[in-house]
């Protein structure tokens, strides 16, 4: 795996792979219209380059910002996001009941119903159904 790197390193790369394919950028209309070349380390190619990595790097840091205080304003209003769980409370109590009755994982999953989203109706899949029984029965040790 590679090592990880910033914006403006992955646009130096993209740079020197376009300088090598003797590809330039070129600005067909607004106020710096021209011919940039990319690999011109001392020209204007450079600098609109290098301006260009900076904005962008400003541009991922603040949408980063903003979206992690929208998640926290979430949050503090009760909203946690994600997909709703695909049993309800009394899906869950009725398989608890039933696996401690020692039925069978697959018999209970013919027995549950999703009560909400696009799989409405339908059985869950015998993971998230392992999933979902562990998950209450880790909270009711929790109590």
């Amino acid at each position: 795996m590679a090592p990880a790197r910033g914006a403006g390193a992955d646009l130096l790369v993209t740079v020197e792979d376009l300088r090598k394919a003797g590809i330039a950028l070129e600005f067909l209309s607004g106020p710096i219209t021209g011919l940039y070349a990319p690999g011109d380390r001392h020209g204007q190619g450079a600098v609109l380059f290098g301006v260009l990595a900076a904005l962008s790097g400003a541009e991922r840091t603040y949408t980063r910002e903003k979206t992690l205080e929208g998640q926290e304003s979430a949050r503090k209003r009760g909203r946690t996001g994600g997909r709703p769980p695909s049993l309800d409370a009394g899906q869950i109590e009725y398989a608890l009941a039933l696996r401690a009755k020692g039925t069978p994982m697959k018999e209970i999953q013919q027995k549950t119903f999703i009560a909400r989203g696009k799989h409405k109706g339908k059985n869950p899949s015998l993971p998230t159904l392992y999933r979902t029984l562990a998950e209450a029965a880790a909270q009711d040790t929790d109590a």
